[in-house]
């Protein structure tokens, strides 16, 4: 099975989650990266990030997006900003169009509820197969090691539920 991990992460969190699926899958990974950054050591990423999660926009990405059909599995995360998922997803889902796959998804919060945010990324890549999710909070800082194993067990599972 070829499998890929896609993610956005502006503090680390769904960065090292994404790591841990994609080397339990042995995947080669997508970090989504934006071309006008949010700032992630002040205030304003609350402001500015939350904003554009809202206005539901697409911010241009600094990165391309390759070619996917060979792709059976497609692993999606991202950090939850006002109750949903990070833009940059958005923007990939416009130029990646993927369908007819297997596809499931992380989140990462600070601790709120995850579950809008994976729904509204459910109805993003809508035409897909959608075998699984998983939520974190705030891995990279709090019981980051169970959080590994967590992910760990989780990427096994889709492999098994293939």
């Amino acid at each position: 099975m070829k499998s890929l991990v896609v993610y956005y992460s502006l503090e680390g969190n769904c960065k090292l989650i994404g790591n841990t699926v994609a080397e339990t899958l042995n995947s080669p990974i997508i970090e989504l990266k934006l071309r006008k950054p949010v700032p992630a050591k002040s205030p304003m990423k609350f402001i500015v990030g939350g904003r554009s999660a809202i206005k539901k926009t697409s911010p241009e990405l600094s990165n391309s997006i390759p070619d996917l059909s060979d792709y059976e599995l497609i692993v999606v995360g991202s950090p939850v900003w006002a109750g949903t998922f990070a833009p940059a997803l958005r923007t990939f889902a416009s130029k990646a169009r993927i369908e007819n796959k297997k596809i499931a998804f992380f989140a990462c919060s600070g601790g709120g509820s995850t579950q809008k945010c994976i729904s509204e990324m459910q109805f993003l890549f809508e035409g897909n197969d959608f075998i699984g999710d998983t939520s974190f909070v705030t891995p990279s800082l709090k019981d980051t090691e169970n959080c590994i194993h967590k992910a760990q067990k989780w990427a096994d599972s889709l492999i098994l539920s293939l």
